[in-house]
């Protein structure tokens, strides 16, 4: 098993010191015929398809010529590809990822321009369909679009009167609630009024010798795939990131980049650029996510942020854009999940913080969880698309010219007690995050396992709360939520919390590497990352 805490005192040192220049459908082989196994995931009545490179010339010359909408169509151009979609009935094909005249260029030297979602109607068997298809030399790529459901946070509460463990004068900033935060400053003993659970000194991300030397910087971008984040929240709004050109919500693509009103980010789930915290069923897991990383510092209200600047200085902190892929009822997509990995490279972010993925190989039946991919390489055949998209992000975030050259992206490992990370998070180019309690021990509900590669502050409120009690719980992890539409702060525990610390440390260590003028790739960031952490097995 590896796992380490993240302690970012020494990551700081280290950028200062050191530089160096659940079964869906497998990817098909060109005219190899696929043996299925269809699960409740699969959505009825559409496929995503990948067509060889060879094709190109056709489909570009089709949907210049036929489509009412660039890259809408009921048909390919290819007269065997559209007998069969005739036969399907098809009445949607469109490419997955609109056009962008401004990086169209990498999107085909990465081959997602030959991504295509077909829908027909649902009575078709997905079996029957996808054998028709696999027979076609021109698709070299066939798989489910499945669904991906948002992971719940195992707890969360209101905040209720202060719970103040520390005075606000000994800590750095003057957010009143800092005190509540000890995955960032962590002095031991039982701060937490549990006689039983004593909180040990030093297990905390190291903000307190971090933020000595910097606080953050608004040139680094933090992609927050989930929930919708609250852009309005008063502690979070001086740190979302904003696309200039846009009209928040508009129906008007002021920017070409295929997106209409794209000012915050972009709401993938329902495809419009109005991003949503206040239905029904928004837990407010995407604000909580957000505040983590880059609540705004020393401003006099509510929390602190790793990365969050230094209000009082007039030091911004990072930024954080929405990538909305749940939303309300909607259940998310793999084709909603891979445009946000697209758009989020070609807008400017460098990290992709992901609390969410499938469960693991390990998942208990019992338990009422199906269980996900058992290697990379049934991932990476169950679900072609997605690979594509993170590995599109990890190549192509960043600049050369800029502090870092790539994207690095960060996932929860899970939260089933399982003893292997669930994917994506385990794919070996992203960053799997499990969680501990303020002690170092494992959470009691986290995966873990050798595909875990960080441990960090995730909260347990199983050992330091009282069961069955209404009031806060300091052992679980405070930051920003949304409560029936309003910003207020609450406590949550879970991989999903243990992930934005780490994806925090990154964006401060990154701001750090700006301050300095220095550059790295993103794979060197990545190393020093695991190089500085802390042994806690």
């Amino acid at each position: 098993m590896r796992k380490r805490l993240f302690i970012y005192s020494a990551l700081c040192a280290l950028f200062l010191s050191s530089c160096n220049d659940n079964d869906v459908v497998s990817g098909i082989p060109e005219n190899e015929e696929p043996s299925l196994s269809l699960t409740a995931d699969a959505i009825d009545g559409e496929l995503l398809i990948k067509f060889s490179p060879e094709m190109t010339g056709i489909l570009d010359n089709f949907f210049a010529t036929r489509a009412a909408v660039p890259g809408v169509a009921t048909r390919s151009g290819i007269p065997s590809t559209d007998e069969v979609l005739g036969i399907l009935g098809a009445y949607s094909f469109e490419r997955v990822f609109p056009v962008d005249p401004r990086n169209e260029e990498r999107t085909r030297e990465a081959g997602l321009h030959l991504w295509y979602k077909v829908c027909f109607d649902e009575s078709v068997d997905l079996n029957v369909a996808i054998k028709q298809l696999a027979k076609l030399g021109e698709i070299s790529k066939i798989q489910c679009n499945r669904r991906i459901y948002r992971i719940d946070p195992r707890k969360a509460k209101e905040h209720v009167g202060s719970g103040v463990t520390r005075a606000a004068s000994a800590l750095p900033f003057n957010d009143p609630e800092l005190s509540l935060q000890w995955g960032y400053i962590n002095k031991g003993g039982y701060s937490f009024e549990q006689p039983w659970a004593a909180a040990i000194a030093g297990c905390d991300v190291g903000c307190e010798e971090a933020w000595a030397l910097c606080t953050g910087d608004s040139s680094i971008v933090v992609g927050i795939m989930d929930e919708g984040v609250m852009w309005e929240h008063p502690d979070l709004r001086a740190n979302i990131w904003v696309n200039e050109d846009e009209e928040y919500a508009s129906d008007k693509d002021n920017d070409g980049n295929g997106y209409k009103g794209d000012r915050y980010g972009y709401n993938f789930a329902s495809d419009r650029g109005y991003i949503s915290t206040t239905a029904t069923t928004d837990t407010g897991h995407g604000t909580h996510v957000a505040g983590t990383i880059a609540a705004v510092n020393n401003n006099g209200i509510g929390v602190s942020g790793i990365a969050g600047g230094d209000a009082a200085a007039g030091k911004p902190g990072v930024r954080v854009m929405s990538l909305q892929i749940f939303d309300d009822s909607r259940a998310s997509t793999v084709a909603m999940e891979a445009r946000a990995f697209k758009y989020a490279a070609d807008n400017g972010a460098v990290i992709m913080q992901c609390s969410w993925g499938y469960n693991s190989a390990y998942a208990n039946i019992m338990q009422g969880y199906t269980p996900g991919p058992a290697s990379e390489e049934e991932w990476e055949t169950l679900y072609p698309l997605e690979k594509e998209a993170i590995d599109y992000f990890i190549n192509n975030a960043g600049s050369p010219n800029g502090v870092i050259d790539g994207g690095i992206v960060v996932f929860a490992s899970g939260n089933e007690f399982a003893g292997m990370s669930a994917y994506p998070a385990a794919y070996s180019k992203c960053i799997s995050v499990s969680a501990v309690a303020a002690d170092y021990t494992p959470a009691t509900y986290t995966n873990f396992g050798e595909e875990v590669d960080l441990s960090a502050p995730g909260g347990d409120g199983d050992y330091y709360g009282t069961p069955g009690s209404d009031y806060d719980n300091p052992g679980m992890i405070y930051s920003t939520i949304v409560v029936e539409g309003k910003p207020t702060y609450g406590f949550y525990e879970g991989t999903s919390m243990s992930c934005p610390h780490v994806s925090g440390v990154i964006a401060l260590g990154l701001s750090y590497a700006v301050e300095q003028r220095r550059q790295f790739r993103a794979q060197e960031v990545v190393d020093l990352v695991y190089s500085t952490a802390t042994d806690v097995d």
